[in-house]
């Protein structure tokens, strides 16, 4: 009888390890359910009344489903953890999404559901145009690329509505990738690659809990509708840099779906009342807000500019915020009517397209004079010009 060869012989151990490691796969998937709902990290059971967040990991904080009265108002929370009412999924035949991203200024403090810009302007488009709030209070880019891959991608958006700003530029008491355990990689590099490929398997989700995310939920604790912010640590929750490549990934990860993108320069109360002025003193955001046109140039995505819009209103800044950055109804009404009519001025409703040819180059370096002056307390210091979402 002939022995097996050598190639056999490399056959049959494969053979037989895959055999181990499928079974092993099945008996930690039975034994380690928690661990592997936890590391996935589903939106917390639904919760009714008062807005109390919950911990996460990957998000540092996210709204349990259900009803919240917060502000004087109602804020339905569904069953992915966004702002509105419940999304069908997988999307009818049909229907066009948009998904907005940002902070407290795009979820709409301090208005009513259906006051939200991002809902008004779906029901002026109307056509089968239905909008996803995927903004949520006090979130930066890092935590909104982690909430896309979590959940909000599931929606299947058409177009990506990128209005991150106010808590990236904020200085606070934290910097957001060092509090977050990075969800399968959020950033675009072969590591996350890596993470994501061995994500699939139950034994690394599990070890990766153990060993590494379970420290960072366990560091973070049931908040508020925000983090305490404590002392200011002279930094931006997300450097200026960081920001630049983020705002690249978001556009990125709406492409890969063949979704498109677009950018919305959020307004202040400050721009308002600079109207007519010459203001000499910069603000903490001014640079924030260029390295949003300028990802806006390199990629070809459109930018709609409600400060100007704003400014170039018959009202005042007290008609149009609430406080210092969170628009009113009146104020959300206005910007909701801007993104329909330039929606459906390029046909967008019906299929048509919002793109252009970009620039393309590499990213830019960004020097940030804001954070070099953090102790200053000077005009334009982060005490005086950072607001936060």
């Amino acid at each position: 009888m002939a022995r097996p060869t050598l190639p056999k012989k490399i056959a049959f151990g494969l053979m037989v390890a895959a055999g181990l490691w499928l079974m092993a796969e099945a008996v930690v998937t039975r034994l380690y359910r928690a661990e592997l709902r936890a590391w996935a990290s589903p939106p917390p059971p639904a919760r009714e009344g008062t807005s109390v967040l919950h911990g996460n990991p990957y998000l540092i904080y996210e709204y349990p489903p259900g009803d919240h009265f917060e502000r004087g108002v109602t804020v339905h929370i569904n069953s992915l953890g966004l702002r509105g009412p419940e999304v069908a999924i997988p999307k009818p035949p049909g229907v066009r999404r948009f998904l907005t991203t940002g902070d407290s200024s795009v979820f709409g403090f301090g208005v009513e559901d259906d006051e939200v810009f991002s809902t008004v302007a779906a029901r002026v488009l109307d056509h089968g145009v239905e909008a996803v709030c995927g903004a949520i209070p006090g979130y930066s880019t890092y935590q909104t690329i982690n909430l896309l891959r979590l959940r909000a991608l599931a929606t299947d958006p058409d177009l990506l509505v990128i209005g991150n700003i106010w808590s990236d530029n904020n200085f606070d008491s934290f910097v957001d990738k060092e509090v977050l355990a990075t969800y399968r990689g959020y950033e675009e590099s072969w590591t996350g690659r890596l993470q994501r490929l061995l994500s699939k398997s139950a034994i690394f989700r599990v070890a990766d809990w153990k060993l590494r995310v379970r420290k960072r939920a366990r560091a973070i604790q049931k908040v508020g509708w925000m983090m305490d912010s404590g002392e200011h640590i002279g930094l931006r929750r997300v450097e200026i840099n960081d920001y630049a490549r983020n705002l690249q990934t978001l556009v990125d990860m709406a492409r890969s779906r063949g979704a498109e993108a677009m950018f919305i320069i959020l307004p202040n109360n400050e721009d308002v009342k600079a109207r007519g002025s010459d203001d000499p003193n910069p603000k903490a955001w001014d640079p924030y807000r260029q390295v949003m046109r300028d990802a806006a140039r390199r990629n070809g995505a459109p930018v709609l500019d409600f400060a100007r819009l704003f400014v170039e209103s018959d009202y005042s800044a007290d008609e149009l915020f609430l406080d210092e950055m969170h628009p009113t109804p009146l104020g959300h009404r206005l910007m909701g009517e801007a993104l329909a009519r330039f929606l459906a001025d390029a046909g967008w409703p019906e299929g048509g397209r919002i793109d252009g040819e970009g620039e393309g180059g590499p990213i830019p370096h960004y020097d940030d004079p804001f954070v070099k002056g953090a102790e200053t307390g000077a005009t334009g210091s982060p005490e005086a010009a950072a607001p936060g979402g």
